[in-house]
């Protein structure tokens, strides 16, 4: 079961990034960006990108890379103290996230873009349970709106 749900987050991530790709184009043709501005095309490529960036992080490579994280903070621990690379990894992934809603509410830049791909690989960053928690709690995401667009499409 842990590859097909692998498989729904990588189809998932794979679909949103094209779709955010689309209106990325669509924005810059002349012919369409009256269209694009009208449906809010920046905020809905934001959504898009951050979609695609949980999809992608909710496969066994999430956890991979959490358990390197971890490895890496126990193995540190003793020279800069236990819980310090918790509270640093934690700090960067709530700067990430409250500069991508901030950017999100005032006006999307190209950074928000950048921030809406980074926020997730931030968060599954943190060491130990909490960062394991939270790449079980994007890959849930994942596979819940996955599988809501299949049913949507009658798959």
């Amino acid at each position: 079961m842990p590859a097909i749900d692998a498989g729904i987050s990588v189809a998932t991530g794979g679909t949103c990034l094209g779709a955010a790709g689309v209106l990325y184009v669509a924005d810059r043709l002349p012919w369409i960006s009256r269209f694009a501005a009208k449906v809010k095309s920046p905020q809905i490529q934001v959504v898009l990108v951050l979609t695609a960036s949980v999809g992608l992080i909710s496969t066994p490579v999430g956890q991979f890379l959490n358990r390197t994280v971890t490895a890496l903070d126990g193995a540190v621990s003793g020279l800069v103290g236990q819980y310090t690379g918790v509270g640093i990894s934690f700090a960067l992934a709530l700067a990430a996230i409250l500069w991508l809603v901030s950017d999100f509410a005032n006006g999307v830049q190209p950074r928000t873009l950048v921030l809406a791909v980074a926020a997730p690989f931030l968060v599954v960053m943190i060491p130990g349970s909490i960062g394991s928690g939270a790449a079980s709690a994007l890959g849930f995401i994942a596979t819940q709106v996955g599988s809501f667009v299949g049913f949507l499409l009658g798959v």
